[in-house]
């Protein structure tokens, strides 16, 4: 236990305790009142040291000793005998460890049993946890047994002044606020005078209303107004709704561009405000009509049409040879070509330059150039007589041509890419689009309206082809590897065609005998497909050998449908 500093010690004494002395003095026992103090409860010794001195009733009995005697301590008539000298740091450390209870309760409580502490309140002690929680303070007992505030060292006095201060708020703060009406000023400003006379500011109630009043035009309506004022309100109207209409388009613009945003990096721009190109043409023959009144589209004589209605043995058909002739007129690369329906003395094509150009077969020269679009020419299609044709760009317009006038008789756009053009066979002013957007559309070349739409496809449409009865079903096949099969203007599918073994045909052709049709399959294959009835998969019947993946290659038949 620390000792106090008493009088009555002799010198020899405090200093053979605190430095240690190596004199040798008489032992001479020496009582001393020991005083204990409690332990500052912030700090916690795990490992404490064990006291060099022990109670004997409150009273403490030391004795020097030479420092030649044994190390350690001796016990003499139940007192514990320093055989060291501690030093003053050591004496004056803090009590540690369990204290000696008090005789009553000594007397009381039996040897061998333990008694509950009816003092710890579990409730209490939970309130007082979530409050250190939360603020970092706490109850707890101070060096003289008081509850007192107390807490971490972390906390600075600031700190403890902010939590006071918020506590005190939060006290003083009413339960319901009461709300005042707020009365009004008699003074509103320094220039009432000024502004208002003699008479007093207005009421809020008399601002209320003069801020809410109607004004002339809304009592009495525009009829009062000058012919300025009405010509001024009609100009603001139209540009309102002009700059609506704009806002609305390109809202449509963005929302077109989010549609196509995972091709978005194949596709040109669109095409925001600029106006599309003006169509031109240039004959490129002797004379448009000979001296017989026949127009240069004219079949050569003695050239006979091919009849779908014949029958396919009586127009026989051999393997070519070789090449007899090359056409060579575009600047840039061909993406499509179509002979004259029935005859084929006539051969169109679409360039990559943006120029469509037709040919004459037997001259074996260009007969006419058809300039109309900003960009590279996507398909082109003969209606059902050659008198005109559609073609498609990547400029996103649509145009129908007359063929041998080389006039525009219509132009299309629904701001995507067209992909394919097909004329419905049994009514020349409609023909169906397949684009970039996952939809077919059909137009009505009368109009430039659309009249239907087809949308299940999850990717844009490569291919079209029209089946049974000449065209009162439509198969269409798409990046998505399936093949849908749609009854004619009606915008649901009739038939999935869709096998985990499929890939994309972005090419589909008809056979002569309207029996099958084959598409060009991206794993390097050509399959056949029945046209009608079940328009199952022949898969007996594959065409390998080329190596065409990636690739859009097309297929034709020849008119006895014999070779491919």
């Amino acid at each position: 236990q620390p000792l106090t500093d008493t009088p009555n010690i002799p010198k020899s004494v405090k200093m053979d305790l605190i430095d240690g002395s190596d004199e040798e003095e008489t032992t001479t026992p020496v009582v001393l009142q020991a005083v204990a103090r409690r332990p500052d409860r912030r700090f916690l010794n795990a490992a404490p040291q064990p006291s060099l001195l022990t109670k004997s009733s409150m009273a403490m009995t030391v004795h020097t000793h030479n420092k030649g005697a044994s190390g350690g301590a001796h016990s003499m008539g139940g007192a514990l005998v320093l055989m060291n000298n501690p030093t003053k740091a050591v004496l004056y450390q803090p009590i540690q460890g369990p204290q000696m209870m008090d005789a009553q309760r000594q007397s009381t409580d039996k040897p061998g049993e333990t008694e509950a502490n009816v003092t710890f309140d579990e409730t209490t002690f939970n309130d007082q946890r979530t409050a250190f929680q939360r603020s970092g303070r706490a109850l707890a007992p101070d060096s003289t047994g008081e509850l007192v505030t107390r807490t971490t060292l972390g906390y600075t006095d600031k700190r403890l002044e902010f939590f006071a201060e918020e506590a005190e708020k939060h006290r003083k703060r009413p339960r319901f606020e009461e709300k005042t009406k707020d009365k009004d000023a008699l003074v509103v400003g320094d220039d009432d005078v000024t502004q208002f006379g003699i008479w007093g500011p207005p009421t809020k109630e008399e601002r209320w209303h003069n801020d809410n009043a109607l004004s002339d035009v809304a009592r009495d309506g525009a009829e009062g107004l000058a012919p300025e004022q009405l010509a001024e309100r009609e100009f603001i109207k139209e540009r309102n709704i002009q700059k609506g209409l704009a806002e609305e388009e390109n809202k449509e613009l963005d929302i077109d561009r989010l549609v196509e945003r995972k091709m978005a990096h194949l596709l040109p721009p669109k095409l925001q405000g600029d106006a599309p190109m003006e169509p031109s043409t240039k004959f490129h023959g002797k004379e448009e009509i000979d001296y017989k009144g026949n127009s240069w589209m004219a079949p050569p004589a003695g050239l006979g049409s091919v009849q779908e209605e014949v029958d396919m043995d009586h127009h026989k058909c051999y393997v070519p040879k070789k090449c007899v002739h090359r056409f060579t007129g575009h600047n840039k690369g061909v993406h499509r070509i179509r002979l004259f329906p029935k005859t084929g003395h006539l051969l169109l094509s679409g360039g990559l330059d943006g120029k469509c150009k037709v040919w004459s077969i037997e001259e074996r020269q260009v007969m006419r150039t058809y300039l109309g679009h900003s960009a590279a020419v996507r398909d082109v299609q003969f209606n059902h007589d050659g008198s005109k044709f559609v073609s498609a760009s990547f400029d996103r317009r649509l145009r129908l041509w007359n063929t041998e006038s080389g006039a525009v008789l219509q132009s299309f756009t629904n701001r995507k890419v067209p992909y394919v053009v097909k004329f419905y066979p049994h009514d020349d002013n409609f023909f169906v689009v397949g684009c970039s957007d996952n939809k077919i559309v059909t137009y009505d070349a009368t109009t430039a309206e659309i009249t239907q739409e087809y949308n299940h496809h999850l990717a844009p449409v490569n291919a079209i082809v029209f089946v049974e009865d000449h065209g009162t079903k439509m198969i269409t096949s798409s990046d998505d590897k399936k093949v849908l099969v749609w009854e004619w203007d009606i915008g649901v599918p009739i038939k999935y065609i869709s096998d985990p073994t499929m890939h994309s045909m972005p090419c589909l052709t008809l056979h002569p005998s309207h029996q099958f049709f084959v598409g060009q399959s991206l794993d390097n294959q050509i399959v056949v497909f029945q046209a009608q009835n079940r328009f199952a998969m022949q898969k007996k019947r594959k065409f390998a050998g080329h190596q065409v993946s990636g690739y859009a290659c097309e297929m034709a038949f020849s008119p006895d449908g014999q070779f491919l």
